[in-house]
């Protein structure tokens, strides 16, 4: 199997070395993109209650901390503390771009802010709550805030999402996001309990078709029963990435009637 590897800021990041080795493949990605000052491997799986992954340096200087642009923004990551996917460049621009002006926005697992901030630059008169329950995630976050110059529209909250949302969140919203895929479900008719009518959340799941299975279908199938119980339906849905072999990332845009 082939080279994989994904490049945040001038950080190259490995998830998959080729027969060569990390240290060739390392060298070849530093030749190709003169950028590039450090080459990390991907060493672990997403873990603990932060999923932050582990990674081994390489090749380059010894940090982790860079700074990522993407779709106009520019983001503070260290890849020691915090977990983020260019890979999702394309599903922030989505959901930004689906986003209306004047929307109140909860995003429950909002990490360093990439969801909030490109919503934020995107749309005008939006407020969008960005919780998260890493210290580092928010830290960078109100780093991210401010370089974007998006401080009148994001409020960074250090907080469990379950605890925020269900006891000190007093506000019904017009959209939630929710893109943390291994929590999702259970995070569901909570949300679905702080959504105006007409409103929107974007439920994020791992799915595991079997063959022939669509996973878009499989998804909704395995959330029917919550939705139907709370007038909801399902206006949109996606496969948003492959994981693995048969495990799909699949976005479903449900609705609030």
């Amino acid at each position: 199997m082939g080279l994989r590897f994904d490049i945040l800021g001038d950080i190259a990041v490995i998830s998959r070395p080729s027969e060569s080795g990390e240290v060739v493949d390392a060298r070849k990605i530093i030749e190709a993109n003169k950028r590039i000052k450090v080459v990390l491997c991907k060493s672990g799986s997403v873990s603990g209650e932060f999923r932050i992954p582990s990674y081994r340096k390489i090749l380059g200087e010894n940090r982790t901390c860079t700074i990522h642009h993407e779709n106009g923004c520019s983001f503070y990551v260290d890849l020691a503390s915090v977990h983020f996917s260019p890979r999702l460049v394309r599903e922030r621009e989505l959901i930004a771009n689906d986003v209306k002006s004047c929307e109140i926005v909860l995003n429950m697992f909002g990490g360093l802010g990439s969801f909030s901030i490109e919503i934020a630059k995107m749309r005008t008169h939006v407020i969008i709550f960005n919780v998260d329950i890493n210290p580092e995630s928010i830290r960078l976050c109100l780093r991210n805030i401010i370089l974007n110059r998006q401080r009148r529209k994001i409020v960074a909250v250090l907080a469990d999402a379950k605890e925020f949302t269900q006891n000190l969140f007093q506000k019904k919203v017009d959209r939630i996001l929710l893109p943390l895929p291994v929590k999702s479900k259970q995070y569901l008719n909570l949300a679905i309990s702080k959504l105006n009518e007409g409103g929107i959340i974007h439920y994020y799941d791992f799915i595991y078709p079997s063959k022939n299975e669509s996973p878009i279908k499989k998804a909704f199938t395995e959330i029917s029963g919550i939705i139907k119980n709370n007038n909801i339906v399902q206006t949109d849905g996606r496969i948003v990435k492959s994981v693995a072999p048969r495990c799909y990332l699949v976005s479903i845009k449900l609705l609030k009637r």
